[in-house]
């Protein structure tokens, strides 16, 4: 059953608009910042590992995450629009943006939420490693040649155990779930919301049925067969704002540490950012968007 179409209340509007302006602020200062500068924390973790560099890595991870989130901004609220045009909005694709984004975001979180430059190499390392199995294993499921990855593995492995004795690269890091949790706990949220978000927003990208019970308002009408009842299916549009703001919240926490440990003067270079943004953003907005899936 199709759901019925509702337009966004004007207070989610209101936080959508508010999270379109800290995404694109924040990609165009990450944009800015290219490589660390002299002297500064992550200027330190690359010498310290110079074959693979953490600042690289982690901008990254921050990247993919405004990449998913960018995508987002530009459907609900792009540069320019018909005003007599109707955005609906897509509201599993929409929760799997958030999802990927909110992923990508606290795994550089993580790598970069450390007291010093040694713990954030160690941490690299080791993402590293992790990722060079996820190619491996990739590749292998397609039948096709891994011996320069493996040949690569092998290297780090040895770099990383004459280079860093202390590190064991091949301890276990945290799952999605748990860096998830992570990224709400380095922020004073919930962990435990935010963990269920994620998973509802996982049911959603994978089609699972119980999402559909969950992520919708529904309300039952005539029995049509014993047991069965006709049901109208309104979108729940908190989960979805929730998830939208989890994300853009960990990509601008992720990126501020980012520029705090590269050295530079981000609370003036977000400023700057976010008056751009204004000037570019359309001031007129009548027409509100509907949601559906």
């Amino acid at each position: 059953m199709q759901p019925e179409q509702m337009a966004v209340p004007d207070d989610h509007r209101q936080r959508w608009v508010e999270a379109t302006y800290k995404i694109r602020a924040n990609s165009l200062l990450l944009s800015r910042m290219v490589d660390p500068l002299p002297e500064s924390g992550l200027a330190s973790a690359d010498a310290h590992y110079p074959w693979e560099k953490a600042s690289a890595w982690a901008s990254s991870y921050l990247d993919a995450g405004f990449e998913h989130l960018n995508l987002w901004a530009d459907r609900v609220a792009p540069y320019k629009f018909d005003e007599s045009t109707v955005h609906n909005v897509a509201y599993r694709p929409y929760l799997l943006l958030a999802r990927a984004g909110l992923e990508s975001a606290a795994h550089g979180l993580w790598l970069l939420d450390v007291p010093d430059s040694a713990e954030c190499v160690g941490r690299h390392v080791r993402m590293m490693y992790r990722d060079l199995g996820y190619f491996i294993k990739a590749r292998k499921a397609g039948e096709m040649d891994r011996s320069k990855i493996e040949a690569q593995r092998q290297t780090l492995v040895d770099r990383a155990k004459a280079k860093l004795p202390d590190v064991t690269i091949t301890e276990k890091l945290p799952g999605y779930e748990d860096i998830v949790r992570y990224a709400a706990t380095a922020q004073d949220q919930d962990p435990d919301r935010w963990a269920y978000l994620w998973n509802l927003a996982s049911g959603a990208g994978h089609g699972q049925n119980w999402f559909s019970l969950e992520g919708y308002l529904l309300e039952l009408g005539e029995e049509y067969e014993p047991g069965y009842h006709r049901a109208v299916r309104l979108p729940d549009v908190v989960p979805l704002t929730e998830m939208i703001e989890a994300a853009t919240a960990t990509l601008q926490y992720a990126t501020f540490r980012w520029a705090y440990l590269a050295g530079y003067p981000y609370r003036e270079m977000s400023i700057q950012a976010v008056c751009e943004v204004f000037e570019r953003m359309p001031k007129i907005t009548d027409q509100p968007p509907s949601a559906e899936t």
